[in-house]
């Protein structure tokens, strides 16, 4: 079994075209994967024991065995793509992954048991993600078209556009279900979040939008989901939500004095399995605070930007 013992944080090291392991307990660095390609973001299995990282440029997804001692790629699949934002199933059986640049929009889902891309869909997508409930629901945000657009996908990996879309504020660059998937937070990158209701999947409305710092280009939501944390180039805000009425406010933000490189859907900030920690990707480091602010230090030999995932308990013991 894996050599890593303690709690897993993941990043797509982008600028040192690499998969960086780290402990989030001792902020120090487990292994590096060079991967030779500008590997963008990353998402985890729920029970940690792979990873799935994209690259932009080579249009690549890249599946990583984190139960290995070391850790290592077990393959990699190329598409016709850009491939940026990536976010997993429940089922852990798919990875789902949107172009966000101006060429080339797709969606697209892969096979992590054949290590293959098994449908690809035409679209504008800047960011995707999918419900935890099983209920097969996928969304994606349009930023072009300040919406969000409704997707399903069924069991066999086949991804299906239902035609449906719905407002979310302007130039939407992110979006992340609620943990009991009743509602969707959109990131607004002209400053605003919105809250979607999700509860019924062929009837998506949105509830609210408030304001928030400037540039905000990626959150995490705590598991009870009634706190979020948006990063934004200069702050970060945490805004309370009642999960029972759909409401959103901001309770306090600080000031995070990093250089955060905005990608469309790439979450570049992470909660430790404590909710007492947050790691935040930026340009040359990943750092690490109180959820009130405070500067704890940064994670040794790791730089960022890039997506950043942390394993949510000691699942590989």
């Amino acid at each position: 079994m894996s050599h890593f013992k303690s709690h897993l944080g993941v990043i797509a090291d982008f600028s040192a075209r690499r998969v960086s392991i780290f402990d989030t307990d001792t902020l120090t660095l487990l292994q590096h994967i060079p991967l030779e390609a500008d590997v963008i973001d990353v998402a985890l299995t729920s029970d940690c024991r792979r990873a799935v990282v994209t690259s932009f440029t080579s249009k690549t997804i890249f599946q990583v065995d984190l139960s290995e001692s070391p850790a290592k790629v077990v393959g990699s699949a190329t598409t016709a793509t850009f491939l940026e934002d990536v976010q997993i199933t429940p089922d852990d059986m798919f990875a789902l992954s949107v172009d966000g640049s101006a060429a080339n929009q797709n969606i697209v889902s892969y096979s992590l048991k054949k290590n293959a891309f098994v449908s690809t869909l035409e679209t504008s997508a800047q960011a995707v993600a999918i419900s935890p409930t099983c209920d097969r629901l996928v969304l994606t945000a349009v930023s072009s078209a300040n919406s969000v657009r409704r997707f399903m996908i069924n069991c066999c990996g086949d991804l299906k556009d239902t035609g449906q879309q719905f407002p979310a504020g302007t130039n939407p660059i992110n979006i992340n279900f609620s943990p009991n998937g009743n509602f969707a937070f959109v990131v607004d990158f002209a400053g605003a979040v919105s809250v979607l209701s999700t509860v019924i999947p062929d009837q998506i409305s949105l509830i609210s939008t408030i304001p928030a710092s400037i540039q905000p280009q990626s959150m995490v939501i705590s598991r009870d989901g009634r706190h979020l944390f948006v990063l934004g180039s200069s702050n970060v805000d945490i805004f309370t939500f009642d999960p029972v009425s759909g409401s959103l406010a901001l309770a306090r933000s600080f000031a995070h004095g990093l250089q955060i490189t905005s990608f469309f859907g790439v979450d570049q900030i992470a909660l430790d399995p404590s909710e007492t920690r947050l790691f935040i990707s930026a340009t040359g480091q990943v750092a690490v605070f109180t959820t009130f602010g405070t500067l704890l230090g940064t994670v040794a030999d790791v730089s960022g930007p890039g997506g950043l995932a942390i394993c949510p308990y000691k699942c590989l013991n």
